[in-house]
């Protein structure tokens, strides 16, 4: 049998998974990365995108707009912007976030601006990705 570890999802609002894992597969900012038990201490930035978890019983998909990614002591925690359930997407209200920040990006007048349009574009875009698969 594979041998399991600890993970946490936590978001401003609270924990949204806490269970025991055989594997995870993040979003890193310079790539997807995957976790074992007994994997070696890190530190991970976050950018959008799938998160995927196998735990002894079943795979399921979560997605995230960011944050950090922590392994020390068998024991792995995400801290993210935000995370929903792949079954709790919804598809028409990620559309219209893409639409909008779309949008907001042809119409920015500064590099301020433009940075956080396409900032909201990835995390749409992200969400849209997992929802449909």
């Amino acid at each position: 049998m594979a041998k399991i570890f600890k993970l946490e999802i936590v978001t401003p609002t609270g924990s949204v998974y806490t269970g025991e894992i055989i594997h995870v597969r993040a979003p890193g900012v310079g790539g997807d990365f995957g976790v074992l038990a007994d994997h070696a201490p890190l530190m991970a930035g976050l950018k959008p995108g799938r998160l995927h978890v196998d735990d002894p019983d079943e795979s399921f998909d979560f997605v995230i707009t960011g944050g950090f990614f922590e392994v020390h002591g068998n024991r792995a925690v995400i801290l993210a912007e935000s995370c929903l359930r792949k079954e709790d997407i919804n598809l028409d209200r990620a559309k219209k976030a893409r639409d909008r920040a779309l949008q907001e990006l042809a119409e920015a007048k500064t590099p301020e601006a433009q940075q956080e349009a396409r900032t909201a574009l990835e995390k749409a875009i992200a969400i849209l990705k997992v929802g449909q698969e």
